[in-house]
């Protein structure tokens, strides 16, 4: 069979992923298309999008529907079942549609997509629950991969993260990212004791977090100490997440780690594997719409060449990068909208905010366009031959914002690291589309390599997909470049 479609949905981040032959030829979110942040419903402009690249001849969905329906009866008390089958039935899609276990997708995203040889890996699967698992690890040899030990829901290291998340005032299942920022601005490790003892026995939730943390600290502590409470969940989740790692890499005596799961957006505790392993290797899409690649992949069982993340809605190429700069050099900031959107929730160029890291206050100007919280950090996107100038990089490169590395020096680019002088960063080369381009010319203008990439949308809103969406930035100052003319204010210039 030619085309297979992974496809998930139903609960959270819906997504439609294209594998023609050997390749992945579309992949996208609902999201883009209802601009309903994490839509778990699968919209018919998806399916429209995916339909161009072919009829499938097999879809394969994300997880077993019986299984979860199971877990959430039997544990959540909660009934209520969708058929992936009649669902793509009833939008005239009639071929074979197979389920695969949840955890088996995300392993697989990770598995058939990395840049290394995967012999003596292990594999680990980390989020808030898939079907009865919450996590699981897996010893990898090639193409096969055989499970080795599993969590089960509600013990799970993920909803802990959430209910942390929701402590705080954030939106759980969306704003943990938020959380992860605020860590960088606690001022002590009071709350790492506190959570731990209260929460956790070794590795194991010893709570039931499913309704929150509701009672664990009063409002009034909550509220004074919003910061260092997130610091804290920061701190366990990195311990706990560190000494799973740890147990089954003595157990597997693997050198290499490959994940996949939701939790693995937390960039911050990915880092600090490369003190573990010499490769390390995070699928740049982990969460429950990557798993819809991974679902693919179970079916193919084959590696794929994964040559970027610009995989989803078209609008066509930009006339001149070389306006890009210009703006970028009056204005300080520019919105960037070309070519295929990217698949996951990281700006890679594509759909794109860039500004100067050399204007001292650029976080706050660039977080005032987009309405965040000015402690909201951003991403140094940088030229790969330049990028160990400015950044301790324990490897060769980071293509894809998975991990955390600390500035060497801020001197001359303010903007380039967060509170505590570290940075998600990018780093482009020649293959990596127009960012590369857009960011040679900027620094053959200025003698900078580097710039502050976040994604161009405004607070609460998935990333722009259609050219028509940067009209959301109506009451913004923002200039915005794409295929179809420059957009400012709401109107075209």
């Amino acid at each position: 069979m030619n085309v297979v479609w992974g496809a998930s949905g139903f609960y959270h981040d819906a997504a439609i992923t294209v594998v023609k032959d050997s390749s992945i030829v579309f992949a996208s979110s609902s999201e883009r298309y209802s601009r309903i942040k994490n839509d778990p419903s699968i919209c018919r402009e998806l399916i429209d999008d995916a339909l161009q690249y072919g009829n499938p001849d097999v879809i394969m969905w994300y997880e077993s529907p019986v299984k979860r329906f199971l877990r959430r009866a039997l544990i959540d008390k909660k009934l209520s079942y969708k058929s992936p089958k009649l669902f793509f039935k009833l939008n005239n899609i009639h071929c074979p549609v197979i389920s695969c276990s949840h955890h088996e997708s995300h392993l697989n995203a990770a598995l058939f997509t990395a840049p290394f040889k995967t012999d003596k890996t292990l594999g680990v699967v980390l989020d808030s629950v898939g079907e009865f698992s919450s996590s699981s690890f897996w010893n990898v040899n090639y193409k096969q991969s055989n499970k080795i030990s599993n969590t089960l829901y509600p013990d799970s290291l993920g909803l802990f993260y959430s209910a942390m998340t929701q402590m705080v005032g954030l939106k759980p299942q969306e704003e943990e990212y938020i959380m992860m920022g605020m860590a960088a601005y606690g001022t002590c490790d009071d709350y790492y004791h506190k959570i731990k003892k209260l929460l956790f026995s070794g590795t194991s939730l010893k709570a039931d977090l499913r309704r929150g943390c509701d009672g664990l600290f009063s409002k009034q502590e909550i509220e004074c100490n919003k910061f260092n409470i997130a610091l804290g969940a920061q701190m366990v989740y990195e311990d706990v997440f560190l000494s799973l790692c740890k147990t089954h890499l003595r157990k597997t005596k693997a050198s290499k780690i490959i994940l996949g799961g939701g939790c693995l957006l937390n960039c911050v505790a990915n880092t600090k594997l490369y003190d573990l392993v010499d490769d390390v290797w995070v699928f740049p899409n982990p969460g429950d719409a990557g798993a819809s690649l991974g679902a693919a992949l179970s079916y193919k069982k084959d590696y794929v060449d994964l040559k970027n993340m610009f995989l989803g809605h078209d609008v066509g190429n930009l006339n001149s990068y070389d306006k890009v700069v210009e703006i970028l050099l009056e204005k300080k900031m520019v919105g960037v909208l070309h070519g295929k959107a990217e698949f996951g929730p990281r700006a890679l160029g594509n759909r794109s905010i860039l500004a100067d890291p050399r204007v001292y206050n650029i976080k706050d100007l660039v977080n005032d366009v987009k309405g965040r919280e000015r402690f909201r950090p951003f991403a140094p996107v940088v030229l790969e031959e330049h990028a160990r100038r400015y950044f301790n990089l324990p490897c060769l490169n980071s293509p894809y914002m998975s991990f955390v590395f600390n500035a060497k020096s801020m001197d001359g680019v303010p903007g380039i690291a967060h509170v505590d002088n570290s940075a998600r960063i990018q780093t482009v080369n020649k293959d990596s589309g127009p960012i590369y381009k857009i960011l040679s010319r900027w620094y053959s203008a200025t003698g900078c390599p580097v710039l502050i990439n976040t994604s161009l949308n405004m607070k609460g809103f998935p990333l722009l997909n259609k050219v028509q969406d940067v009209f959301e930035f109506k009451d913004s100052s923002l200039i915005i470049v794409t295929p179809s003319g420059i957009v400012q204010n709401g109107r075209i210039i």
